[in-house]
């Protein structure tokens, strides 16, 4: 591919996110009826896709100091509605690339949004 897929391990380890890897792609092939010749290949994936630790570690589901925060000022200054548990670890990465100027970055926006209504639930008194 001539692209880099960053991905972000949110908790767990390298080995597990691999296993994933491999099991998605299993998956993919196994779908639309792919042997090997999908165009993507386990030797592929190990050239494009980089997994990467989430810039702040913590127990899975823990909201840390200034998260929700962080939020909702990139709600109001560009209108994308992060999760403080998933999509606020994707926007860190990219953003750090992007600021970085050594390559164009874009992020795969994925989801979260059912996570943001948990939080706000454990949070009310920040939404």
């Amino acid at each position: 591919m001539p692209w880099k897929v960053i991905g972000v391990m949110l908790v767990g380890a390298l080995k597990d996110f691999k296993n994933l890897e491999r099991k998605l792609l299993d998956d993919f092939k196994e779908m639309w009826h792919q042997d090997t010749d999908c165009g993507i290949t386990r030797e592929g994936l190990e050239t494009c896709l980089e997994w990467v630790k989430r810039p702040r570690p913590r127990k899975f589901g823990n909201v840390l100091e200034g998260e929700i925060q962080t939020c909702q000022k990139v709600a109001r200054e560009t209108g994308i509605l992060l999760d403080p548990i998933y999509t606020l670890a994707a926007w860190e990465v990219s953003s750090n690339l992007a600021l970085s100027g050594k390559e164009e970055t874009v992020m795969l926006h994925t989801g979260g949004t059912m996570s943001l209504f948990g939080v706000a639930q454990r949070y009310p008194s920040q939404f």
